[in-house]
């Protein structure tokens, strides 16, 4: 965390101090609806050109969550039909790892004069606000990938059309006590000024 932070900003504290919690040390309770409101409305605050609202979650718990990993195994057979017994079992237990998953996406306008890209952009943006809400709330969350979120099957059984995109699986609950702490490196690495003419020679 920078020294030069001032100690009586809680919101930067937040923001320095989020780190992603693997789905295996989340625990129950997970985030109840009231905790799910505010991490959307988060969520709903990113910056949104155009103001064409893409952002859609889709929260699974309960025994959703299974259901939910049979939809994924199903998926991995038609993609690699010689997976292993084990593999599917693996790939159906995956939803099982934490009290909530939170599936993210995004509702695409191609047609539209804002890039798609762009659109993608604030669905992301909406994502990590809802990251650091649910973690401004004592629970933890990991925004995990797989090929399963590219399969229209899998978009269509989650209630989203085909040209719609998933951006992830955020796997949400109570952090264990052994959570990591990952150091991260210092900023002055990441950011440069341009200086213009002085800088394009």
């Amino acid at each position: 965390m920078p020294d030069t932070m001032p100690a009586f900003n809680p919101a930067l504290a937040a923001l320095l101090a989020r780190a992603s919690v693997p789905a295996r040390m989340l625990r129950d309770p997970g985030p109840d609806d009231a905790a799910i409101d505010l991490a959307v409305a988060a969520a709903l605050r990113a910056p949104d050109h155009g103001g064409l609202r893409p952002w859609r979650f889709v929260v699974v718990r309960g025994e959703a969550r299974a259901a939910l990993g049979e939809v994924l195994a199903d998926s991995l057979a038609r993609r690699a039909p010689d997976s292993s017994p084990d593999r599917l079992a693996l790939e159906r237990a995956k939803p099982l790892r934490a009290p909530v998953v939170i599936v993210a996406g995004a509702a695409l306008r191609p047609q539209h004069p804002v890039p798609v890209w762009e659109q993608e952009a604030t669905a992301a943006a909406g994502v990590m606000n809802l990251m650091n809400a649910l973690d401004a709330q004592g629970q933890g969350a990991i925004w995990l990938s797989s090929a399963a979120l590219r399969d229209d099957a899998v978009k269509a059984a989650l209630g989203f059309a085909a040209g719609d995109a998933l951006l992830g699986w955020i796997y949400a609950g109570t952090p264990a006590a052994d959570r990591p702490r990952p150091v991260r490196p210092a900023p002055d690495g990441f950011w440069r000024e341009w200086r213009g003419a002085d800088d394009m020679a």
